[in-house]
């Protein structure tokens, strides 16, 4: 009954009312559609950052003592515990990759290729080559694709990689060439790390590092997202002695900053839906002034001011239900499609908006978090109903008498 009567006190066909209630419900699509989009375009990057983070780094990592060197018998070890799929060494370093008459710095990491196969996605992410090509003396190395292509490398191409070792010189350094090939180039879909990040075989890591010590665990868990609970049980179990980390804590000012962005956008696009609710006050009183006499007929029927107001609540809560439903469908329809709009704009004006090389990634995900777009919704709803109130009071007092006085 309210809805009905509410509906037919607000959209008259002819009346000035009608097209402000338009405009209102326009104003609340749109902040809608914005929020919407923008959280699950964030939400999207979060999760696709943390997948692929997980997928060449790992869940959890522990670092054995420095005098501690039976490792393989901690991996079996560690393999035992619940919800460890399986643990691969890790031995890194750091170097220059020389080629073409280019030099890039990047980090190494010796892999011992069939247990970096259960523990990793990296075999899956090869482009080209293959994992199995690393060996010890072969002098093979595993590169990223936007490595490759800053220096103009394909498998099979000849590189030298440029170390420090402890030597003679003044500094207490020498520096050691050592030529190797490339084995396969791998394509994350992370910037940086395709950029920065190669591996070798395990052995051959040795030979270019030898002070680098007892390989580091890399362990692939049954569930990522539970890293920390398994960290603090490897903590317990294993001792002081051992470092444990799980990959949120590697990332930590990554996510945080991340969320943070969330939260901020979050406030800022709201504003939006504020603006929007000045609207909607607008269109009440208007719908209040063009129907006095409508209203003052009503309370001489017997309509307390009490259901007076509520019927402008209702009105309310009306224009944000319908803009509500029209800003989270429109605006999850350009979420799932907001890199064919990227595509668009970057062909149309012949740039690139989104360089991988500045935002980690290359293209623009979504994913819809049920708790963002009840906020959302949320939030919307609240300042529509709070937005009525003033109109709703206002024709709650109307007297009857002086209403009809002006018909």
């Amino acid at each position: 009954m309210w809805a009905k009567l509410a509906w037919r006190l607000l959209f008259v066909r002819g009346r000035m009312t009608t097209l402000l209630a338009g405009v209102a419900v326009g104003g609340v699509t749109l902040g809608v559609l914005v929020l919407t989009t923008v959280l699950a375009v964030m939400s999207g990057f979060e999760t696709m950052l943390s997948h692929k983070l997980v997928a060449l780094g790992a869940a959890v990592t522990v670092a054995s003592p420095p005098a501690a060197g039976d490792w393989q018998g901690l991996a079996a070890r560690l393999e035992r515990a619940p919800g460890v799929l399986a643990a691969a060494p890790r031995l890194q370093g750091e170097a220059l990759l020389m080629s073409h008459g280019r030099l890039e710095a990047v980090a190494v990491s010796g892999i011992d290729p069939v247990a970096e196969t259960r523990a990793t996605d990296l075999g899956r992410r090869l482009v080209s080559g293959r994992l199995d090509a690393l060996g010890a003396g072969r002098h093979r190395i595993l590169v990223g694709k936007a490595l490759a292509d800053t220096l103009h490398l394909q498998t099979g191409d000849a590189l030298t990689v440029l170390t420090a070792r402890r030597g003679s010189t003044a500094s207490g350094f020498a520096p050691a060439l050592q030529r190797y090939r490339v084995a396969g180039v791998y394509q994350l879909g992370i910037y940086q790390v395709e950029q920065h990040q190669v591996y070798t075989d395990l052995a051959d890591a040795r030979a270019l590092f030898p002070g680098a010590g007892t390989p580091t665990l890399a362990l692939r868990l049954d569930d990522p997202l539970a890293a920390p609970a398994a960290a603090a049980r490897l903590r317990t179990q294993l001792g002081s002695h051992y470092v444990v980390t799980d990959w949120t804590e590697r990332q930590a000012n990554l996510f945080a900053t991340i969320g943070l962005e969330k939260r901020m956008l979050f406030i800022v696009l709201a504003a939006i839906l504020a603006v929007a609710a000045f609207t909607v006050i607008a269109t009440l009183i208007v719908a209040g002034l063009d129907r006095e006499a409508d209203i003052a007929v009503l309370k001489t029927l017997g309509l307390t001011p009490r259901r007076i107001a509520a019927v402008f609540m209702t009105q309310g809560l009306l224009l944000g239900t319908v803009g509500v439903v029209l800003g989270l469908g429109l605006g999850a329809a350009l979420a799932l499609n907001v890199n064919r709009l990227l595509a668009g704009l970057d062909h149309l004006f012949h740039t690139q908006l989104l360089p991988p090389s500045v935002y980690l990634i290359s293209a623009l995900p979504a994913h819809f978090r049920w708790q963002e777009m009840a906020a959302t919704a949320g939030v919307a709803l609240v300042l529509c109903l709070l937005a009525a109130v003033y109109p709703a009071l206002r024709g709650a007092r109307l007297p009857p008498a002086e209403a009809l006085r002006h018909e």
